[in-house]
């Protein structure tokens, strides 16, 4: 197991920060939010070299679902195989997001969030124990769609 992974209070402390400047640095661009989920998801997903990990983004967690069926994570990272840190990334609460990571066996759970709303709350109904470590995203603006005017 890599080291930073032994530290474990350096490495969380070191991850929420690198993500925040991930978000910073693609904040420039004039994304959607759609946009803005798949520029953190890679940058997410490239910072495990950083940390001598693997990271793979859409990351399948089987038996998920109560009817048995699997679901997907946004970005795993692994060490030796071995799944070692996953997140979620999400613009709203989803309630769906946290149990997927709680349901995960794994050392460290990151709940990317920027959405408008304080997720505190969502965090202590769902994950009493503070398994997860939320990161939350502030002073998002998203590029606003394009309204189709009516031809008539």
């Amino acid at each position: 197991m890599p080291k930073i992974l032994e530290e474990r209070q350096a490495f969380i402390e070191s991850v929420i920060h690198d993500i925040k400047h991930i978000s910073e640095e693609i904040l420039w661009k004039s994304l959607n939010r759609k946009q803005f989920h798949d520029a953190i998801q890679h940058g997410i997903t490239n910072l495990a070299n950083s940390f001598n990990l693997k990271g793979l983004s859409e990351y399948r967690v089987d038996n998920f679902r109560a009817d048995g069926r699997g679901d997907l994570i946004d970005v795993v990272w692994l060490a030796d195989l071995r799944p070692v840190s996953v997140f979620e990334i999400d613009s709203s609460f989803r309630i769906k997001s946290i149990k997927k990571l709680l349901a995960v066996e794994v050392p460290f759970r990151f709940w990317v969030y920027y959405g408008t709303k304080d997720a505190t709350f969502l965090i202590q109904k769902y994950d009493p124990k503070n398994i997860i470590r939320v990161v939350q995203l502030e002073n998002i603006r998203f590029k606003k769609r394009k309204k189709h005017s009516k031809i008539l």
